[in-house]
């Protein structure tokens, strides 16, 4: 007796922190796996991620689903900023850079031939977050690195490089705060040139390009080229019936696109960039570290239970101020947290909700944001974080995306481009128990009062 097999298609979801395998089967998840990203350190120096480590795990869970399943696609999406460097004998040298090391030593050095932000829309961006800057700290701290180099990969092209042997750039992660790109020019920039490393980009494809096979012939896996995360969540609505939207895609980081955003409504200090698109469109974009905040403050308040109830007087003697991580458009607090003791554990959630809430907000005020918003993300199981939102935004609608992993559900996009995706949306009721809108203008004054935001 024949047995049929089904014929899967698999995404590679690589956050910050957390990696996710999903199988798919018709846009539905027939089986997930879950790791966790590794760090290392390149000449007991520069602080790495161990990218290769990811992919034999990934190499082993396909065997071992290919026993059971024909595998059909595979695509990669990954958090940006992070860079391969391939040597001439097609092995890496670094694979792959984490952000989070300061490769903004020479940063003085880098103003000088910093491109225009009218130029770039990048802006100048703490530690590893802008990649022209980590190729700069390569020519200044190992040059000789550099040299070496036969192509820089982003992180998505570095897995689909070592499934297929198949070497390629993507313009999501290439035109991603990084310096790399000319939007006036859609070329290259000259920081590219600058740096002398404009042979070292493979050539560009689409992110829904299959570039090459998977390398085990057992598996006769479509290799696609990979995508950006924050702009595989945007294509998950973008290539649908929604005209006219702006999406809060939710992970470690909090990242707000909207196209309808001005680009001269755009302020490097505040972290404001614009990113692009997998069709090559410019997407105005805010970001913070919503999801690191939120974790880092339910720890150091000590939260027990995830359940909301505070008083108005309570909320306006305790606000939480910005801001607990890098990025985003506020200074790093100052704040004594150590006064949010006296208060019980329903009551610091409250507090660290409204404040997640109060710093969207801004960031929606700051992007003019007038159209409907979209919830994405892990944020879609915080009732309460996006009820506070919808509050502040009385005269907008507010949804949350119905599916659980919008990034590589948005990834599976990819797989066919052509069709248009439908969305499942539930719309977000505001909370009307207080004016919260007063609440925030307080928490606006002490901000600006405090100085807290970036310059």
């Amino acid at each position: 007796m024949t047995i049929l097999k089904n014929k899967l298609n698999v995404v590679l979801d690589i956050g910050k922190t957390n990696v996710k395998l999903i199988f798919l089967k018709n846009k539905k998840i027939v089986k997930e796996y879950k790791t966790k990203q590794q760090n290392s350190y390149f000449k007991n120096s520069i602080k790495t991620l161990e990218a290769n480590k990811i992919v034999n795990w990934l190499i082993k869970k396909l065997k071992k689903e290919s026993d059971k399943h024909i595998l059909n696609n595979f695509v990669c999406t990954t958090h940006g900023c992070s860079l391969a460097f391939i040597d001439f004998d097609d092995k890496e040298i670094i694979a792959c850079t984490d952000y989070e090391f300061p490769f903004d030593k020479y940063k003085e050095e880098f103003l000088k031939i910093e491109p225009k932000f009218s130029r770039s829309f990048t802006p100048l961006l703490e530690g590893g977050l802008n990649t022209g800057m980590q190729i700069f700290y390569f020519s200044k701290k190992f040059p000789k690195i550099l040299n070496k180099t036969k192509f820089i990969l982003s992180y998505p092209q570095y897995v689909a490089w070592k499934l297929s042997n198949v070497f390629a750039s993507e313009i999501t992660y290439i035109g991603c705060h990084s310096y790399l790109w000319d939007f006036d020019k859609n070329k290259y920039s000259q920081l590219v040139k600058k740096l002398n490393v404009e042979k070292k980009f493979p050539p560009m494809k689409n992110a829904w390009d299959v570039i090459g096979k998977f390398k085990n012939t057992k598996m006769n896996i479509n290799i696609l080229n990979g995508i950006h995360d924050s702009n595989a969540s945007y294509l998950y609505f973008l290539n649908s019936n929604l005209k006219n939207f702006t999406l809060i895609s939710t992970g470690t980081w909090y990242i707000t696109l909207n196209q309808k955003t001005h680009i001269k409504k755009l302020r490097p200090s505040y972290d404001m960039l614009c990113g692009i698109n997998a069709f090559g469109k410019s997407v105005p974009t805010m970001r913070f570290m919503g999801g690191r905040e939120y974790d880092y403050l339910l720890k150091k308040l000590n939260v027990s239970t995830k359940k909301y109830g505070i008083s108005d007087e309570k909320i306006k003697e305790n606000l939480i101020y910005p801001s607990y991580a890098s990025g985003g458009p506020f200074l790093k607090s100052k704040q004594n947290l150590k006064n949010f003791k006296k208060l019980n554990a329903s009551e610091n959630y409250s507090l660290i909700c409204i404040y997640i809430a109060f710093v969207i907000n801004f960031v929606l005020e700051k992007m003019v944001c007038k159209n409907d918003l979209i919830f994405d993300g892990p944020v879609t199981n915080n009732a309460d974080i996006m009820e506070l939102v919808a509050s502040l935004r009385k005269n907008q609608k507010t949804f949350k995306n119905n599916k659980e992993i919008g990034t590589g559900l948005g990834a599976s996009i990819l797989f066919n481009i052509k069709k248009k995706n439908n969305i499942s949306l539930t719309r977000i009721n505001n909370r009307n128990k207080f004016d919260l809108n007063s609440i925030y203008k307080i928490w606006l004054k002490e901000i600006k009062k405090q100085k807290l935001l970036k310059t």
